[in-house]
């Protein structure tokens, strides 16, 4: 087996250099033109160069790709990453686009939920990665069925397919939760255009998917990234539950829970720490690298890439000052003195912060307001240590244009100051090696609790809660000092959090829902899920408007800004409607969106 994180960059420059070489085909429609470069599985037919196949479906992880549809080369960034921030965070009441309101303009309109199918390019991005990688997966597929591959035993072939199928799956989830009703793409579509429908729901293919990598899969992969038969239950079972299917979702959280190797990290911090990728906790990661094989910024991970402050005046840390976590999302960290979160209350008293200081005045930070500590290892905020680069916006305004989007930053995507010689690519923190979690084992405690309050015992939802209160209770607090944010200095903040001592037996399952919900946010902040947990949840329409009427007193962009359930699912990209004609007409349906 060959090293994922290792040997990447030479299999993907392998397949990329012979992709420009295949035949390419043509005819006298325009539209009817195959793309250049398509690939010919004929001449794979050894165990290494369909195992180097394999390894290109796993290239577009990292949001980039080398071969897109059409032709157009390189594609891919932080558009089309695994973080999903974009599309799973802004919008929902975590983060604002952030930098000005001017830059990447199209992404504002997207928070403000004015996009339309040919106004905001960067969805457009997001499905051509995702169907480029889908592609790859069936030329594997579809190469092991049409081609004699004398020195593949049997055994080898069902764990290529298994991890082929696997990753097509998650192609296909990605896309599905983003526009809902699209095309569901196999190994038997002879269309290189693939020009099929998008009027069926795809849902039952990808459980296909997953299913069959959950039954063939080994629980364990000499290679980190390779999945596991444990994450394909994980997907198998979070493809359930946005059907709410609980009773189908439940027995595969109980088997990961009770007889699975994944356990949370010690501290909560662990998660996002370049020096712990792949620990105990990650049930599946993307893999990136830098400083390795070639590996450039290209290889990095890609997600953060416009995320880091924009005037820090440390130039290894600089970036765009995108991602920027909005004042709601700081007040949900509030508690009370109990250590329990503020749920219907969180609003009424703004956190303190210097939304109105400017950078040279004095502030100081709120030091008694009971907070939960995954704050500050989730929002950057003046006067506490960002991480080990110094104190957030002391003597200089680190913040691109306030007025467009507050006063904070993220911290999930930043690597430690003391890591730039390693994990960094030639001295800049945003292009870095610390690997993405696509699910972590704490996601699958909450999952579990959700479906113990629909048809199971709510002592356990709540003990599955209580287990990750008590990690964030118990684990690193962000400390002040020579040693910040470790070392044994003062906390930067009166941190106050606890597990739930009352028993939930008995409690109405809306009581229940809302304390299972609130705790997704708190633990996932600006990773991506949120919006499309609200949508599977059927509750976006209400917290969202919700979220807008907190909101808008300081962000004015949003006064005008009303969510209805038409913007759940972004409008196809008119590109793909065009490219879809057959016979005169589009085989593409728009979705029935309202922007």
């Amino acid at each position: 087996m060959i090293n994922i994180v290792n040997n990447t960059v030479k299999k993907v420059t392998f397949i990329a250099v012979f992709l420009a070489f295949c035949f390419s085909y043509g005819c006298d429609d325009m539209l009817d033109r195959n793309p250049q470069g398509r690939l010919s599985e004929s001449v794979f037919t050894t165990k290494a160069a369909i195992e180097k196949l394999l390894i290109s479906c796993y290239s577009p992880l990292s949001g980039m790709t080398s071969a897109s549809p059409g032709g157009q080369g390189n594609i891919g960034g932080w558009q089309s990453s695994p973080d999903n921030m974009y599309y799973g965070d802004m919008g929902p009441g975590n983060m604002h686009k952030g930098s000005t309101t001017g830059d990447q303009a199209s992404f504002l309109l997207q928070e403000r939920f004015l996009a339309t199918s040919d106004n905001i390019p960067n969805p457009l991005t997001k499905w051509n990665v995702m169907y480029a990688a889908i592609d790859r997966c069936n030329d594997v597929l579809r190469t092991l069925n049409e081609n004699e591959i004398s020195d593949l035993s049997d055994a080898d072939r069902n764990q290529i397919i298994a991890e082929a199928r696997y990753l097509r799956g998650y192609y296909h989830f990605e896309v599905k939760k983003m526009w809902n009703m699209v095309p569901y793409i196999d190994e038997t579509v002879t269309d290189l255009q693939r020009r099929v429908p998008n009027d069926r729901d795809i849902w039952p293919f990808i459980e296909a998917d997953f299913l069959f990598a959950a039954n063939t899969l080994p629980p364990a992969q000499a290679e980190p990234g390779r999945p596991t038969n444990w994450a394909a239950k994980a997907f198998l079972a979070k493809a359930y539950l946005f059907q709410q299917k609980y009773s189908d979702a439940k027995p595969l959280v109980d088997d990961i829970i009770i007889n699975g190797p994944h356990q949370l990290n010690e501290n909560y911090f662990d998660n996002f720490n370049a020096e712990n990728n792949n620990g105990i906790e990650s049930v599946w990661q993307n893999q990136v690298a830098v400083n390795v094989a070639g590996a450039g910024f290209h290889r990095s991970q890609r997600g953060g890439d416009l995320a880091y402050p924009s005037g820090s005046g440390i130039p290894a840390l600089t970036g765009a000052g995108f991602n920027q976590p909005t004042f709601d999302l700081v007040n949900a960290f509030k508690t009370g003195t109990d250590g329990l979160p503020l749920i219907d209350t969180f609003w009424e008293e703004e956190f303190h912060n210097d939304m109105d200081v400017l950078p040279t005045q004095p502030f100081q930070p709120d030091m008694t307001t009971p907070v939960d500590p995954r704050l500050d290892w989730t929002v950057g905020r003046r006067g506490v240590p960002f991480h080990d680069w110094g104190l957030h916006g002391e003597g200089i305004d680190w913040i691109r244009d306030r007025a467009s989007a507050g006063p904070y930053n993220q911290k999930k995507m930043i690597i430690l100051r003391s890591q730039m010689d390693r994990y960094a690519h030639l001295g800049e923190a945003k292009f870095n090696a610390m690997n993405f979690n696509i699910i972590r084992y704490a996601q699958v405690l909450l999952w579990a609790a959700e479906c113990e309050i629909e048809i199971g015992d709510p002592e356990k939802a709540r003990e599955y809660v209580n287990m990750i209160r008590a990690r964030a209770r118990d684990g690193y607090y962000v400390r002040l000092g020579e040693d910040a944010p470790f070392g044994d200095g003062p906390t930067a903040a009166n941190y106050v959090v606890d597990e739930y001592k009352e028993s939930w037996a008995g409690r109405d399952k809306d009581w229940m829902r809302k304390r299972v919900r609130f705790e997704h946010r708190l633990e996932f902040a600006l990773e991506g899920h949120y919006f499309f947990d609200l949508i599977r949840w059927n509750v976006d329409v209400e917290y969202i408007n919700a979220y807008i009427g907190r909101e808008k007193g300081r962000i004015t962009y949003l006064n005008d800004v009303v969510y209805t359930i038409n913007k759940r699912y972004l409008p196809i990209p008119l590109q793909q409607i065009d490219r879809s004609y057959l016979n005169g007409a589009p085989t593409l349906t728009q979705n029935n969106y309202e922007y």
